[in-house]
């Protein structure tokens, strides 16, 4: 087990390839379910969960797993919201002797009373006596004395605890972010708790696969979901293992597979799970010990989707095509990995208005259609279907249109999931 996984795993003998060859799969007509049961159903499985402490400088990405409550008060004392003279708000002076000059990170000394004042730095503590800082701008340094020449409107002060007290709460669990890092740093924390990062293992099943720089040869394509899959699971902070292409014959597969089960937390498949005569995948996972628990979601693209599990470790397999493959672990794979690690994957969504309509005969599955929202208007993009990864390029978000629903119509305000 590499590093990063939830536990070690414990492991029943697999059945040697041979062997499994000469079972007979039969391929049954599986009960298609709605996404939400599929959900409900990734929900509800359970795991020994742990979790680690790490450097906040190497937090960037990782899903924090409690709140973040503040130890102290921000700022833990007033200070200068600019440079200039701190006075009392009370003194209607116009000419401040200057005690003392105040740095950020200086204590101060001198207790500041009528006609006298401390020139002070932005971000230094406020002074006794001080409530307000006349602005540099507004004032003339003279001989050892601040002269005003310009009413101060404002106090330019940061009173102490005015952004947080010592208990609130600052950051809820999810996935971290940069301005999240800066703001752990700022309550004086060196580390944070952390859900620790599986291994997810991805394989790309089908002989016409070739990797980027081979020469193609007759009816073979490029393999683009073994590197959408890696790239896609680097996203959500996790580690990947990549196993390659594997071809269409049930003994590599079958080998492949007990591998990635013996190294990975969990392990995602694409293509071969659908009725084809090479799709081999639910069969060989089967026969490596995999218990099916779903197969088949009423989604488009991607209603082939199955998921199982054996022991401690999780399956996919998802569909070939690779809007498919994008749109099930965009859906299903990361809902899966925030729940393992105590969250609920939420998603960022927005609302805008359809700029055309859109129309469809087969209101069977949920659909998943790539569209672009900019400043409140929701664009369709030209797509022709789960093969045309293109169209996800040029989109920034995804409508959901529900079963049963044939239409969208224009000017109408839908709701964009985020990609």
């Amino acid at each position: 087990m590499e590093t990063g996984g939830w536990k070690n795993l414990g492991f029943s003998c697999f059945r040697s390839p041979a062997s499994f060859q000469s079972v007979n799969y039969k391929k049954e007509e599986v009960a298609m379910i709605q996404i939400d049961e599929a959900m409900d159903i990734i929900r509800s499985q359970k795991v020994d969960w742990t979790s680690e402490n790490i450097p906040i400088i190497d937090a960037l990405g990782r899903i924090m797993i409690k709140n973040l409550i503040s130890p102290l008060d921000s700022p833990p004392f007033d200070k200068a919201a600019m440079d200039g003279f701190a006075i009392n708000s009370n003194d209607s002076s116009k000419k401040f002797k200057i005690l003392e000059v105040i740095s950020a990170g200086d204590t101060p000394l001198k207790t500041v009373k009528e006609g006298s004042c401390s020139k002070i730095m932005t971000g230094a503590m406020m002074p006794v006596g001080a409530d307000k800082i006349i602005r540099v701008e507004f004032a003339n340094e003279i001989d050892g004395y601040a002269v005003q020449h310009t009413p101060e409107p404002v106090m330019n002060v940061i009173k102490k605890a005015e952004n947080l007290s010592a208990g609130d709460k600052v950051l809820d669990p999810g996935r971290l972010k940069a301005k999240d890092i800066g703001i752990i740093a700022s309550m004086g924390f060196p580390e944070v708790e952390v859900s620790k990062r599986p291994v997810i293992g991805v394989l790309t099943t089908g002989s016409e696969l070739k990797n980027p720089g081979e020469k193609l040869g007759s009816g073979q394509i490029y393999n683009s979901n073994g590197f959408q899959m890696s790239a896609h699971i680097a996203s959500t902070g996790c580690f990947s293992k990549y196993y390659g292409i594997i071809v269409d014959d049930r003994a590599a597969l079958f080998e492949a597979v007990a591998k990635a089960f013996s190294e990975c937390d969990i392990v995602l498949l694409s293509g071969g799970v659908s009725k084809g005569d090479y799709d081999y995948v639910p069969e060989v996972l089967e026969g490596n010990g995999m218990s099916t628990l779903f197969h088949r979601v009423a989604i488009k693209p991607g209603r082939p989707l199955l998921f199982g599990r054996k022991d401690d470790i999780f399956i996919f397999g998802l569909p070939g095509n690779p809007v498919s493959t994008f749109v099930t672990f965009e859906v299903f794979v990361k809902t899966l990995i925030y729940h393992l690690a105590g969250l609920d994957y939420k998603p960022e969504t927005y609302k805008g208005k359809l700029s055309r309509g859109i129309k469809r005969r087969d209101t069977e599955r949920t659909e998943f259609y790539p569209v672009i929202l900019r400043e409140g208007n929701v664009e369709p993009v030209k797509y022709m279907g789960s093969s045309h990864l293109n169209a996800m390029s040029e989109a920034n978000g995804m409508i959901i249109i529900p079963n049963g629903i044939a239409e969208f119509k224009e000017g109408e305000t839908v709701s964009v999931r985020s990609i």
